[in-house]
């Protein structure tokens, strides 16, 4: 009777939850997988005690391809500060294939992701939970929460987290079924391409300075995060040619 009860209740949160995303009203700009991804972080804002959300996904080596969906435009550069370090609960969640609860930045997660949390207390954002989407061994990123408060997220609360990312996940599965070619790429679009072309800089940079592959991307890195730049624009100036990176910038 019990194992009855749990998964009516599972099944019945599901539910509501489907309910409460398909009642989020669609914003003009709303179109195609990003869209639906997008509604269903606005709903996640309204449903959860946080304060924004957003999702980033993972390309086929499980590295952060770049921020496909958030609530709103604040809360899409929190999720491309996290490619652009390369570390962070998007991370952190997607590799141990767990939540990630930090309820506050300032102390715990400070050690966790210094780099991460310093740059995100800089936009207001006191504590974040990510949850990761993902299914058999394929990991195909993380959903994001976000509050301006320090504080932990109640049972309740993170189940429902756990049932939007499975929401996330369903979203993400259903659009690679009904794609035309089977392509990953026709279905994810600009966070594959975005991972795509950070790589092919990475290439370029090796070559250039002559150091080791692993360096290359450190140097990226540091070159976007000291000028406040999204290391996706760094990497397309690189790939182009109009920006070459100094051996002194790291």
């Amino acid at each position: 009777m019990r194992e009855t009860s749990a998964v009516t209740s599972v099944s019945d949160t599901a539910a509501r939850l489907r309910r409460l995303v398909d009642a989020e009203p669609p914003l003009v700009e709303d179109h195609g997988l990003a869209g639906r991804l997008d509604r269903i972080c606005r709903a996640a804002v309204r449903v959860l005690p946080a304060d924004g959300a957003g999702v980033t996904i993972m390309d086929g080596d499980a590295r952060p391809a770049g921020p496909i969906a958030a609530s709103s435009p604040r809360f899409r550069r929190l999720e491309e500060i996290q490619f652009t370090l390369g570390e962070g609960p998007c991370v952190e969640a997607s590799a141990a294939r767990s939540p990630v609860l930090e309820e506050s930045l300032a102390t715990s997660g400070g050690r966790r992701w210094p780099g991460y949390a310093a740059a995100a207390q800089e936009q207001g954002v006191a504590a974040v939970f990510a949850f990761p989407i993902q299914v058999g061994a394929a990991r195909l990123g993380a959903l994001d929460l976000y509050r301006n408060e320090e504080g932990s997220l109640s049972p309740a609360a993170v189940a429902d987290a756990l049932g939007l990312a499975s929401i996330c996940l369903n979203t993400l599965l259903s659009a690679q079924e009904v794609a035309t070619d089977g392509d990953a790429t026709t279905v994810l679009g600009d966070p594959l391409r975005h991972s795509a072309v950070v790589f092919q800089a990475q290439g370029v940079v090796m070559m250039q300075l002559g150091v080791p592959l692993a360096e290359a991307m450190l140097r990226l890195r540091a070159h976007a995060y000291s000028q406040g730049r999204a290391l996706g624009e760094v990497a397309r100036d690189v790939v182009a040619g109009t920006l070459v990176l100094a051996r002194d910038d790291l």
